[in-house]
């Protein structure tokens, strides 16, 4: 309140004549711009800051804005008999050939720092030298077509981009592969960084942010729960968490038009999430529905029905009557955000007050809060 009473006084000093002394004049006074010296009161609700752990690693409160950094610190204490070796294949690309080693070397010993039920062996399981394009995922599919492979496999691609471009062109062809094999992977690209080649203290520090956030990343994927929030008090459960987003595929350069062109089709991809309890102890069930939809490249917009489809099938699969929805709309500017919304919005409350859809729902589609963020 007191930041907030400071700037709006602020302000109220650059509007009264004479207060601005840019060149040229008092604009918005000339403008007839002022403020009255009452205050609008308006009744709030201050939702406190969930509280944020990581492996009995409280998040101070002045730090919920920057939390990640203190996660480097959990213990998951998990028992040794029960420690799963993930049996890694490192896949690198040829021009960091001396360097792989050691990269692997820091994020096993990252991910074993933080004692959890999923570990990197301190060597790893096999490696697979790679190249640019179809020398990667030609490799990759050699590989794992020719050699007998165990459980638990892990695949850590070291991936450097062609020169000239900040992302592996081909990250969707090896991705694409190995999640139809059922293998887990994670990419480190080194065009971002040269996890290899610290020049200094600076470099060092940045490799070691970026690698303890592929450590949690790789632990997050094998299954441990890297992180929770305790849902405050304030928000009616059971709620509906909607997150949804649409990716598209690079533009790519053709020659013969002389200008860059739509790629393949774009995919949007809608999450939903059932949280029904207050109580962390009480949430050990993670309840996760997803569809995905192919579309036009580049379409962003219209994806109404998809929502309400993914929605309403995922309250069915779950037999929950939601008491609030939440939802995340990503890729979306704010020029069109009105627009989407007018569309999206309707869409969800016609899905959470399907008549029947879920046996003894009582609520309709007006009474449930909603929030489109």
């Amino acid at each position: 309140p007191r930041i907030r009473h400071e700037a709006i006084e602020e302000m109220r000093r650059y509007l009264l004549p004479g207060a601005q002394k840019s060149q040229g004049g008092g604009l918005l006074p000339a403008l007839g711009i002022g403020l009255l010296d009452e205050r609008v009161v308006v009744n709030v609700t201050k939702l406190p800051l969930p509280v944020i752990v990581a492996a009995g690693v409280r998040i101070p409160e002045g730090q919920g804005g920057n939390w990640a950094p203190l996660t480097a610190k959990a213990n998951y204490n998990a028992n040794p008999n029960k420690v799963v070796q993930m049996n890694v294949v490192v896949v690198y690309h040829k021009s960091i050939k001396s360097s792989y080693q050691s990269v692997y070397k820091r994020v096993a010993d990252m991910i074993r720092h933080h004692n959890a039920t999923y570990q990197f062996g301190s060597k790893p399981f096999g490696v697979v030298e790679a190249g640019d394009m179809n020398q990667h995922w030609g490799a990759i599919e050699r590989y794992f077509g020719g050699t007998k492979l165990p459980d638990n496999v892990f695949v850590l691609d070291l991936a450097r981009p062609p020169r000239g471009q900040s992302n592996d062109p081909a990250y969707g062809a090896v991705k694409c592969f190995l999640a139809k094999g059922g293998f887990l992977s994670q990419f480190v690209n080194f065009q971002t960084h040269d996890h290899g080649r610290s020049r200094d203290a600076r470099d060092e520090k940045k490799s070691t942010t970026i690698l303890s956030g592929v450590a949690r990343q790789i632990l997050s994927k094998c299954g441990v729960r890297v992180w929770w929030v305790t849902i405050p008090k304030e928000v009616p459960l059971p709620a509906v968490f909607v997150g949804i987003d649409v990716f598209h595929a690079p533009r790519k350069f053709d020659p013969k038009e002389g200008k860059r062109k739509a790629g393949k089709e774009s995919i949007a991809a809608i999450i939903v999430q059932i949280l029904r309890s207050h109580n962390p102890a009480e949430n050990s069930l993670v309840e996760i529905y997803c569809e995905t939809e192919s579309r036009a490249a580049g379409k962003e917009m219209e994806l109404g029905p998809a929502m309400n489809r993914a929605v309403s099938n995922a309250l069915k699969a779950f037999k929950v009557a939601p008491s609030s929805c939440y939802i995340w709309r990503d890729g979306v500017g704010d020029n069109s955000i009105e627009q989407v919304s007018q569309q999206e919005i309707p869409a969800v409350r016609q899905a959470l007050s399907n008549p029947g859809q879920v046996v003894g729902a009582k609520t309709k589609a007006a009474d449930v809060p909603l929030s489109y963020i």
